[in-house]
């Protein structure tokens, strides 16, 4: 049975919510940003993703971003997001939990230092502190690929992966402390 595949919206050059491959056992996945993929392509990243989630015993994942906002270059980012779209997308992702459609339980946390070091856009820390305080909510376990050098969870990008942690099948996740990571991302604030 070859796994339901899902995008919100299916095809849009500006903007992607969701991103899904629905299996019976599901890994959420957060990162910072759409880049090319939807409805029937994947990119580098969602190729990692499926890879990454396979080996930990996923059959499916659902990936949500930071910001909608589609571009392969983060810094490339609208420095004032668009409110509605920012808003659609907390909305979606909560409106997942709260529909219990797709039976999650494990978060694999993974944007990277852009969180933070793109300065001109603070909204990215204040999105990840608002989806983290929503997800408070359930009982999840969370996961990171292993944490940046300045201790966010590390991004899923094909050049990161292979010069920093390794070949993308033998990446085994690793538990990460949300509560702590939450304070440190709040202290500055």
């Amino acid at each position: 049975m070859e796994a339901k595949r899902i995008c919100i919206p299916e095809y849009d050059s500006e903007n992607r919510f969701v991103l899904a491959k629905e299996g019976i056992n599901n890994l959420l996945v957060i990162c910072l940003n759409p880049s090319t993929a939807d409805a029937t392509t994947d990119d580098g990243t969602t190729r990692n993703i499926d890879q990454i989630a396979s080996v930990n015993g996923f059959d499916g994942w659902l990936l949500f971003n930071l910001s909608p906002e589609r571009t392969s270059r983060p810094e490339e980012l609208s420095v004032e997001p668009y409110k509605p779209d920012h808003e659609m997308n907390i909305n979606l992702l909560e409106g997942y939990f709260l529909a219990n459609q797709l039976k999650i339980n494990n978060v694999l946390l993974a944007w990277g230092n852009n969180i933070t070091a793109l300065l001109d856009l603070p909204y990215l820390r204040e999105n990840a502190v608002h989806i983290l305080n929503i997800l408070k909510k359930y009982r999840l376990d969370y996961w990171c690929i292993k944490h940046t050098h300045k201790g966010h969870p590390f991004h899923p990008a094909s050049q990161g992966l292979n010069r920093y942690v390794g070949p993308v099948g033998d990446i085994i996740l690793k538990p990460f402390d949300v509560q702590s990571y939450l304070k440190v991302l709040t202290k500055d604030s």
